[in-house]
């Protein structure tokens, strides 16, 4: 017999970016206005319907808008689309950036960015 594990929550670390990098203004915004973001981006892409879904914001950083956030796994698709979607905040041109996607908290922490891989070291006969 093969057991299924359905996860029910699903986390995601995401980023608003104004584009500063290209020059734009940069922007303040506190834990308020960034959850406020997130109500825009589904409500203006799945209208009320996406408003109804509970997205809790973990841990905040102001200094670059960069968050963990927890949602319901049925409502995957419907997060991560808005918030690809989502382009414009206070008629400032911005997206999200979504880093990583997992339906296990302890997963967001892990980067396999800071391992060194080594070369194979070459058979020979």
């Amino acid at each position: 017999m093969t057991e299924i594990c359905e996860f029910k929550k699903h986390y995601m670390d995401i980023r608003l970016d104004f584009g500063e990098k290209y020059n734009n203004p940069e922007i303040s915004m506190d834990l308020a206005q960034f959850k406020y973001a997130i109500f825009l981006a589904l409500k203006s892409l799945h209208g009320d319907m996406g408003c109804s879904v509970p997205v809790d914001v973990l841990k905040y950083r102001s200094d670059d808008r960069r968050a963990f956030i927890r949602f319901p796994s049925k409502e995957l698709v419907k997060v991560w689309s808005a918030l690809t979607l989502f382009s414009s905040y206070q008629d400032l041109g911005c997206m999200f950036r979504v880093y990583k996607v997992t339906p296990l908290l302890a997963n967001l922490n892990l980067n396999s960015n800071i391992y060194k891989h080594k070369e194979k070291e070459k058979c020979t006969d």
